[in-house]
């Protein structure tokens, strides 16, 4: 059995067999502090002590590779799993120069059609506890009351085969294999269960079309296992449709990232999804948003490590998108390598204690000295950034513009996110109330409808000096064919009531910019918290109106949807936010003339 543990290039950890079978890691497991890999950039940290270990089932497929890509990039130890024969042909590359294939190499057999499945599933947990005991010589029932933690992420399953019903059902032995181990233990070893299902009318078509029946049958059947053995342990995880890499793909359906982005983003609209919801099954499929690949992937990750807690025993759609989120597990890096470096810069080093929890060196003989930068270098690396955002940039994007200024513009976000001090609640804090500016710096496709409509006076209230110059490079064909019908004047939000309303404002004029309209889309605002981290700043936006030139539409109720929306930094000069855990937008203060 192989420990994946992270630990720079040969964080494939060797094994050797004893005389009675058992296979016993030689490798450390996490006692290294990071160190540089062959490419020359640092390798993860070591495996965090306080997230189970990950068992992988179905590693090697389109999802349960991204899953293990995403687990050694957070430095999380794991077992990956794949079928007997793929177990076998990736073994053969084990001689491959590239990472990954070493990573692949060492997946550990398992064949869940197997009649004895549920014993070698229990044997596989079993082992990779005893690999993490600290004697050899303990009893199976003293290493499993130990109550090491684990976490499983099934990522197996087929579709639109002849063994759909078999291969889907077999995930009922793993359940028990699991469930076996916490019946023998006096509290659970195995925390979390997480599988991936589909939403429930993918489902029910499912059931309705011949070829499909099996795979839903399948399902259904691992499904109900879950929910008896796991309960609230267990999360299914229902996207529509599933979207990554570079190929078109019908059987199974998948649509290349580029692709699937776009078609996200169309599909995932109000109107779109108020037509949905009034067609039948067949119909309203085509027109369901698909996920990411990195998304569900993340979703998982987050779920079985427990950094995403509350209701999480079914996720679907926008609930995915807000558990996908790695938000805190960034900022916690983020934060930890910043202390770091300033700790450097005068002079002290700190690798830390293996295992050790990096907030811990605030009690330590450098407690002082991480005080003080906490509180002074914290404001001035804040003022930094902030300064840098506005400078950069908010004038009207030139043709030479690339999407390395936007990912900056994004590190840039994420590192204010991480120097947010823990008394920062705008969901209380009157500061958000008033009428914010958005900075149009991002790449997709509403954004470039939005940038190329509006004016060159729109980006006044950045500290830009070269405003000028950089429209006279920006062509807008679409608005010189609109000018005549429709000019788009300025774009804004507008919070007030305690925060508890939000209108999002197009300033508008018609007919040749004779006649000013305004067209208006309203929230309501309700404050609540995912989990621990996000309380303070988390709330539910619901869809409620719209209207144009004063005048209320009338819009279906299905239009009035719940979405996640996170104010992630306040001051009195700029916001941050994030729509269901997506990337984040920054937003001005404005005059409120």
């Amino acid at each position: 059995l192989v420990i994946h543990s992270m630990q720079g290039d040969d964080s494939v950890a060797d094994t050797t067999s004893d005389a009675a079978g058992n296979d016993k890691l030689k490798a450390a497991t996490g006692s290294q502090a990071p160190r540089k890999s062959k490419s020359g950039t640092t390798a993860p940290s070591p495996p965090s002590p306080e997230y189970p270990l990950v068992i992988l089932i179905g590693g090697s497929g389109f999802l349960g590779s991204e899953i293990a890509s995403q687990l050694r990039g957070r430095g999380v130890s794991y077992v990956a799993t794949a079928t007997p024969n793929t177990a076998a042909t990736y073994a053969n590359n084990n001689g491959d120069d590239d990472d990954d294939i070493k990573q692949a190499a060492s997946f550990v057999p398992l064949d869940l059609t197997a009649s004895d499945a549920d014993e070698n599933f229990y044997r596989i947990i079993f082992d990779s506890i005893n690999i993490q005991s600290s004697s050899s010589s303990e009893s199976e029932q003293d290493i499993i009351k130990k109550k090491k933690k684990v976490a499983v992420i099934s990522a197996m399953g087929t579709i639109g085969t002849d063994k759909d019903a078999e291969v889907n059902s077999a995930l009922v032995r793993a359940i028990q294999g699991a469930h076996r181990i916490n019946d023998n233990a006096e509290a659970a070893v195995v925390e979390r269960f997480v599988m991936i299902g589909n939403t429930e009318r993918v489902r029910r078509l499912a059931r309705n079309v011949s070829f499909l029946k099996g795979y839903a049958s399948g399902k259904d059947e691992a499904e109900s296992s879950l929910r008896k053995c796991f309960g609230s342990q267990g999360c299914i995880i229902k996207p529509s449709f599933i979207y990554g890499g570079d190929s078109f793909s019908i059987q199974p359906p998948r649509l290349p990232s580029g692709l699937g982005g776009l078609a996200s983003e169309i599909l995932g609209l109000y109107p779109i999804q108020s037509l949905a919801d009034e067609l039948p099954d067949a119909l309203a499929l085509p027109l369901a948003p698909p996920v990411s690949v990195q998304t569900v992937a993340s979703a998982a990750i987050n779920v079985a490590l427990g950094i995403v807690e509350g209701y999480t025993t079914e996720l679907t759609g926008e609930a995915i998108q807000m558990a996908g989120s790695v938000r805190t597990y960034k900022e916690k890096e983020r934060y930890e390598n910043w202390l770091r470096e300033e700790l450097a810069k005068d002079g002290v080093v700190y690798d830390g204690p293996d295992g050790a929890c990096f907030a811990d060196i605030f009690d330590g003989d450098d407690g002082e000295a991480m005080a003080k930068i906490d509180e002074e270098r914290r404001w001035e690396r804040i003022d930094a950034l902030k300064d840098m955002l506005l400078r950069r940039g908010y004038s009207p994007p030139s043709v030479d513009s690339s999407n390395d200024d936007v990912d900056e513009d994004i590190e840039f976000m994420e590192e204010l996110e991480c120097l947010r001090p823990a008394s920062m609640k705008p969901a209380t804090d009157p500061k958000l109330n008033g009428k914010w500016n958005f900075v149009l710096s991002k790449d997709d496709l509403g954004t470039q409808l939005i940038r190329e409509l509006l004016p060159p006076d729109y980006y006044s209230f950045g500290n830009n000096d070269d405003d000028n110059s950089a429209e006279e490079k920006v062509t807008k064909p679409l608005k010189a064919i609109l000018s005549g019908i429709y000019e788009l004047k300025g774009l804004y939000m507008r919070i007030h009531d305690e925060q508890s309303q939000v209108e999002i404002v197009l300033a508008s004029k018609i007919i040749f910019g004779r006649i000013p309209i305004d067209i208006v889309f309203s929230t309501s605002l309700l404050s609540t918290n995912y989990d621990e981290s996000t309380e303070g700043t988390l709330f539910l936006e619901k869809f409620e109106s719209i209207k144009v030139g004063g005048i209320s539409l009338n819009l279906p109720s299905s239009w009035q949807r719940f979405r996640y929306l996170e104010i992630t930094y306040l001051d009195d000069e700029i916001l941050i936010a994030r729509g269901s855990g997506g990337e984040p937008h920054v937003l001005v203060r404005g005059s409120n003339n």
